[in-house]
């Protein structure tokens, strides 16, 4: 009654898992340019120049925990038995992976690097910009990985955003076709194989594109989510991907999101962060589609394998002066993408 599931973190966990064996840091290496060198006729004297050809991204583990409080009361005598009405413990537990697993999902469209978002792994918002046009949430990020889009490494880290800003179309310079092809640079593994957006962006697309037979039921069997495909993409719905369902009552329309927005923040933000064009009105539309590599080494979901901070439990452990015992579900992970094989857009009205 709470919770909504989260393909773009199920798909990450069950495909995209690296292992973090422990440091101060993820180093990704890249290459942003080729080596000296061409065709030439017999004679020619070899520019034997050194040119410096790759770059580190680097990022940092974050931490999330799910807390699990309980009184002794409740679990050693009036919750057991026959005349339980649940087990309190398996059902509080189950609880606590949910909340990770939506906490995952939200975190994966934010941005690492503002003001009260540092807790947060450098997410969508911040990987796929240019620090020309806004993202989804109206910020520009010159950097990403600690490295400094444009200047040495050139492009090769931008991701120009879509202001689609009216309804979503197939052809055009703001259609899906289009940003299907500025993260396309190859054959299969090189395309987009995950394209993620809201319920209302999905019923868009469906209800214009499928008569077309442009998009066809699926089913994804790497995360076993329905979708649509679309070349060699799934088109795949999240309720936590940015949208009029999170933007609605100024982010208070989910009990889950605000509680996130409330506990990464120490309370400093009390609602989902404000898209381009601000919150729409009751009834407006404005969504956000994203077109994913979700593949190794296009996107790495790095999480820690330390028994506990790997999605593991520290157990209980009383309190003091009371009988509530405490426990906690807890993990350490990172999520990188490589920018230039991936899309969003934004402003979807229709």
């Amino acid at each position: 009654m709470v919770f909504n599931g989260g393909p773009l973190a199920a798909y990450a966990r069950q495909n995209l898992r690296e292992d973090f064996p422990g440091g101060s840091r993820i180093d990704e290496g890249f290459l942003y340019n080729g080596m000296v060198g061409g065709f030439y006729l017999k004679g020619k004297e070899f520019d034997i120049t050194e040119p410096q050809v790759e770059q580190d991204c680097q990022f940092n583990i974050k931490f999330l925990e799910s807390n699990i409080t309980m009184t002794k009361e409740d679990v050693q005598v009036l919750n057991k038995g026959g005349n339980a009405s649940f087990r309190l413990i398996d059902s509080r537990t189950r609880n606590a992976y949910m909340t990770v697993g939506a906490q995952i999902e939200l975190a994966m469209f934010l941005n690492g690097t503002r003001a009260n978002y540092t807790p947060l792994f450098n997410g969508l918002a911040e990987a796929l910009n240019d620090n020309v046009t806004v993202s989804w949430d109206n910020q520009l990020y010159s950097a990403y990985g600690t490295i400094t889009r444009g200047g040495a490494v050139g492009t090769v880290l931008n991701s120009a955003p879509i202001d689609v800003n009216g309804s979503i179309e197939y052809t055009g310079a703001n259609g899906l076709e289009a940003g299907y092809a500025s993260a396309s640079y190859g054959p299969e593994e090189w395309e987009p194989n995950l394209g993620v957006t809201t319920y209302n962006c999905y019923r868009f697309i469906k209800e214009k594109f499928q008569t077309q037979q442009r998009f066809n039921d699926t089913q994804d069997p790497k995360i076993g989510f329905n979708g649509l495909k679309y070349n060699t993409a799934t088109v795949v719905r999240s309720r936590y991907c940015p949208g009029a369902y999170l933007f609605g009552s100024s982010g208070a329309a989910d009990p889950i999101a605000v509680t996130f927005i409330r506990q990464m923040s120490d309370n400093a933000l009390t609602a989902y962060p404000a898209p381009v064009g601000g919150y729409p009105a009751a009834g407006a539309f404005s969504e956000t589609f994203f077109w994913i590599n979700a593949r190794k080494p296009f996107m790495n979901f790095y999480v820690s394998d330390d028994p506990e901070f790997g999605f593991g439990f520290t157990g209980f452990k009383p309190g003091q002066g009371n009988t509530k015992i405490a426990g906690q579900v807890l993990a350490a992970c990172a999520i990188t993408f490589a920018p230039r094989y991936h899309t969003q857009y934004y402003r979807i009205t229709g």
